[in-house]
């Protein structure tokens, strides 16, 4: 395949906002500043190197089917590990936060001239644990942006950013992928010999996001979310959970599968109000009747606040227990008025 052809595949991968600001470029100047945005795990690091390789470009379009020194060296290395002399990469790291002296240690680089490509980009990875200080310091330059510079915010939280950053980038989301289309991911990962209710089980935690889909399918601990869906709509007697499952919850890389389920399983309640039989887990018709739309806010209001604090340092531990404790009250509520089938 030419590198013409490739290159076109690529693009054909970028939302449509960016195709469409990608042709215009080419005619005219476009914004430096973006901000991607949309779950975890749905590639947006990877449309934001592919956005960079194609405006560091030096010769858009490769007449002559031969890479530009750029995009060369963009192809040496897999996202992963890339390694390109004018892509300058922030993420908190080990860290919870993005402190002020990194962010502006980025900025200072980022005014230096280009050396392979026709411009210089910055990619902040989990922009929203930017702290204030960082925050404002960045504000100034996304204002003022320096000549020939990309900067690129990625997150899935947008609305923690500060409403000044929001309003000095290009807004682009990056929505879940369909059913069908997570059907062929799951397809194709190497060992995917699993029952029907474990492929269920995967794409309903995986949320149409291809990364989760493949980091749930190599977690050892994988066997355990199976229990999931079925302690959060039958009451747990004796012991309030799993003791194996409990910890996983509390863990940074289970607790937003927890949400998850209870935001998928408040989403089923009102389907099944809608008259739409066709649930993510298994819901008996005594859960909906009797778990009242009063009930089903509170406990989805309690989900999203508790998804915004993940980005704080939060007793996951405290926040499980008693997320699980009134739900399972509520469960045992539903046992006694209304009888459940499976």
């Amino acid at each position: 395949m030419t590198a013409g052809n490739t290159q076109n595949r690529e693009e054909a991968r970028l939302p449509e906002l960016l195709q469409r600001l990608l042709l215009a470029g080419r005619s005219r100047s476009i914004p430096a500043t973006y901000l991607f945005h949309g779950p975890r795990g749905i590639g947006k690091k990877q449309a934001a190197l592919l956005w960079s390789r194609l405006l560091l470009c030096t010769r858009p379009g490769h007449p002559d089917n031969t890479l530009c020194p750029s995009c060369a060296q963009f192809d040496k290395f897999s996202p992963e590990s890339m390694h390109h002399p004018d892509i300058l990469q922030l993420s908190p790291g080990e860290g919870t936060t993005i402190p002020i002296d990194e962010t502006r240690r980025l900025i200072s680089e980022l005014s230096n001239a280009p050396l392979l490509g026709s411009r210089r980009t910055a990619i902040l990875e989990e922009a929203h644990l930017l702290t204030e200080s960082a925050a404002n310091s960045l504000l100034k330059t996304l204002e003022d942006p320096p000549e020939k510079t990309l900067i690129i915010l990625v997150t899935p939280y947008p609305d923690n950013l500060l409403p000044t950053l929001l309003s000095r980038t290009v807004s682009v989301g990056f929505s879940g992928c369909t059913r069908e289309e997570m059907e062929e991911y799951l397809a194709a990962l190497p060992g995917h010999n699993l029952s029907s209710a474990e492929k269920n089980m995967l794409l309903l935690f995986s949320r149409g996001a291809p990364g989760q889909l493949q980091a749930l399918r190599n977690s050892p601990q994988w066997p355990l979310f199976d229990k999931l869906p079925r302690a959060l709509t039958h009451p747990q007697k004796g012991t309030l959970f799993d003791m194996d499952l409990l910890p996983l919850l509390s863990d940074p890389s289970g607790f937003p599968f927890l949400l998850d389920t209870m935001e998928s399983l408040l989403l089923d309640l009102y389907r099944m109000d809608a008259g739409d039989s066709r649930t993510s887990l298994p819901v008996s018709s005594g859960l909906k009747n009797a778990v009242s739309h009063l009930k089903r806010e509170e406990f989805h209001d309690r989900v999203l606040r508790l998804r915004t604090l993940t980005i704080h340092n939060i007793n996951r531990s405290l926040a499980v227990e008693e997320l699980l404790w009134d739900w399972n009250e509520t469960l045992a509520s539903v046992n006694d008025e209304t009888p459940q089938s499976d």
